[in-house]
């Protein structure tokens, strides 16, 4: 599948692992709507590419995500605050609705709406050097970006609170502490250290573990009775559309060897699960 290209995102896309890297080092890796509406559009891509297992978000530089480029924004009452909610549309919940493994490689700054971008993969990797700030109301703003969404179910909401309010960086160590990341690694182990783990999850069933993404993600907001609906009807559209996949890892455990999944062979008869 081809992929647009856009100037300041990078693509790179091996071994079943897609890399989205935001490449304005000079301006800290902010990015404007432009840049928003075209990752959006990548991970809608990914999304029904079948060569993309797991995605690993990540900057160049000494920044992950410095927010959004300011120089243009007009962020008084005539002008309207950021986001526009066209660029929500258009990149959040594209990233939100991601349903294969997605890993934020935080390899510097991140603040504002690059927190936003972190909080919306599936887990955090950091580097020792990262900061990180939900930076919003150190200019005025509220909350955007899915920041007030997200970051409470991830840390608590005495602690979301709390670094909403102050607005300064916490340093790597701090994120670990709390939960915000998952592992600290030293700056020059970041990308062999995602790397690793993006092949780990891409060596998974593809399907299956799509529906156990959405299971655990959606079960946020289930009662567990309604999960347990979810569940049954996850595992007999995993044993319809996949059931080789299961039958190769009952096979390779019995053998004592990796498993080779395969995922769809097939474009399924319906829309979406």
């Amino acid at each position: 599948m081809d992929y647009p290209d856009y100037e300041g995102v990078d693509l790179d896309l091996s071994e079943h692992v897609l890399t989205i890297r935001l490449n304005r080092p000079e301006l800290n890796n902010a990015f404007t709507p432009g840049h928003a509406i075209h990752i959006g559009r990548v991970f809608q891509h990914a999304e029904d590419d079948r060569d993309v297992r797991t995605a690993v978000l990540t900057g160049v530089g000494d920044w992950f995500i410095s927010g959004a480029d300011l120089r243009s924004v007009d962020l008084s009452a005539a002008g309207g605050q950021i986001p526009q909610v066209n660029v929500s549309k258009n990149v959040f919940l594209p990233v939100l609705e991601f349903s294969k493994p997605l890993i934020a490689a935080i390899n510097g700054g991140c603040a504002g709406g690059g927190l936003g971008f972190a909080l919306a993969c599936d887990m955090r990797i950091a580097s020792s050097s990262a900061r990180i700030a939900a930076s919003f109301l150190r200019i005025g703003l509220t909350a955007n970006d899915t920041v007030a969404y997200l970051l409470p179910r991830i840390v608590g909401l005495a602690k979301a609170l709390e670094l909403m309010y102050v607005a300064r960086p916490i340093d790597a160590a701090e994120a670990e502490r709390i939960g915000l990341v998952s592992y600290v690694v030293p700056p020059e182990e970041l990308a062999h250290r995602t790397r690793e783990l993006a092949l780990k999850f891409a060596g998974a069933p593809p399907f299956a573990t799509q529906l156990s993404k959405r299971l655990a993600v959606d079960g946020l907001d289930r009662t567990y009775r309604e999960h347990v609906l979810a569940q049954e009807y996850s595992s007999l559209a995993n044993r319809y559309i996949a059931n080789h996949d299961i039958e190769e890892g009952v096979a390779a455990f019995r053998e004592k060897r990796p498993a080779n999944f395969r995922g769809l062979l097939a474009k399924p008869r319906w829309d979406g699960f």
